[in-house]
């Protein structure tokens, strides 16, 4: 991903970029907007994507012409949005909005501040305040996700590899190790942002801000409510870094070994379930070469064999009763 050359806003550098990508949340935007307009620091390009929506969202940005850049596309996914929205980016950090969240007055100018104290560190998170819109409950992220008491900052894998506890709107990111960990991965339908803070988590240490500086709503129905969606996409993302970066994973011991080997166990369960028994055996005899000792993958192998030396793949041709 090519880095802009260096822009100027009103006279000075383009210090952040905020990228908000916006999809049906017209009700919720004008708010949104208001509180990226609303940050203490200056030097802040505010890029809103449109990612095709149908509601009222072109009316809302209208009203902020000449004080944030639209970007309109047809609707291809949150991941990809948030992506045209960094093809254009020209600051010198990087951090996310979405069209139905807040950010507080401080967030960015915080944040900054934090990375250009420690000038090694390629990014750094806050704390988020969890709104559950169909009942106004609210709790910390910190609090949801079990850290409130330890500070996760560092070397971050050994810990996101369990679950992303990273709202996409906590970090800030320096655009040049952004650029190295690469974009969104567009053919994930969710979790797209745990993809990319656990490659981020590979090439930079990352700072933690107790403060809460962004409001995250969540809502009925949405996303993550979808626990079929959710597990699909937790394995596609597991299973690319079994197969990009598998030392990362071997080198967390016998919690790495056996995140490779569930990872398998459950692509493999999905490939019989749709009848590729090839790819179900080739799965099941991975995880148990990983961790031998199992319950259920040797069965499911055994299922596999049977199955594939008796019926064929759907896609293969198949002869009528004679």
């Amino acid at each position: 991903m090519a880095r802009p050359r260096e822009h100027h806003l009103r006279g000075r550098p383009v210090k952040v970029s905020l990228v908000i990508a916006a999809f049906n949340h017209g009700r919720f935007l004008a708010e949104a907007l208001d509180s990226a307009i609303g940050q203490t620091l200056g030097g802040v390009e505010i890029v809103v994507v449109d990612d095709g929506s149908t509601d009222d969202t072109q009316a809302v940005l209208a009203r902020y012409a000449g004080r944030i850049r639209v970007v309109r596309q047809p609707n291809r996914g949150l991941a990809a949005a948030r992506n045209t929205g960094l093809a254009t980016a020209r600051g010198a950090y990087v951090s996310f909005l979405d069209a139905d969240d807040v950010l507080m007055p401080t967030k960015l100018a915080d944040q900054v501040a934090v990375l250009e104290r420690a000038p090694t560190v390629g990014w750094t998170y806050c704390d988020v305040l969890i709104e559950t819109t169909a009942t106004g409950a609210q709790t910390r992220a910190s609090e949801r996700f079990g850290y409130a008491a330890r500070m996760l900052e560092g070397w971050l894998f050994p810990e996101l590899i369990h679950g992303n506890f990273i709202p996409a709107i906590a970090p800030l990111v320096r655009r040049p190790v952004l650029d190295a960990a690469g974009g969104f991965d567009e053919r994930l339908t969710a979790l797209e942002d745990w993809d990319l803070w656990l490659r981020l988590s590979l090439i930079s240490e990352a700072r933690y801000s107790p403060a809460v500086l962004v409001r995250y709503r969540v809502h009925p129905g949405g996303m993550s409510e979808d626990r079929s969606r959710m597990d699909g996409n937790r394995f596609r993302v597991l299973d690319k870094l079994c197969r990009t970066r598998p030392a990362a994973l071997e080198g967390l011991g016998a919690a790495g070994r056996r995140i490779i080997a569930d990872t398998h166990n459950w692509l493999g369960k999905e490939a019989y379930a749709r009848g590729d028994w090839t790819e179900a055996r080739r799965r099941f005899a991975a995880s148990l070469v990983t961790v031998p000792w199992q319950r259920q993958a040797p069965v499911l192998l055994g299922l596999s064999l049977v199955r594939a030396g008796t019926r064929p793949r759907p896609s293969e041709p198949t002869t009528g009763p004679r």
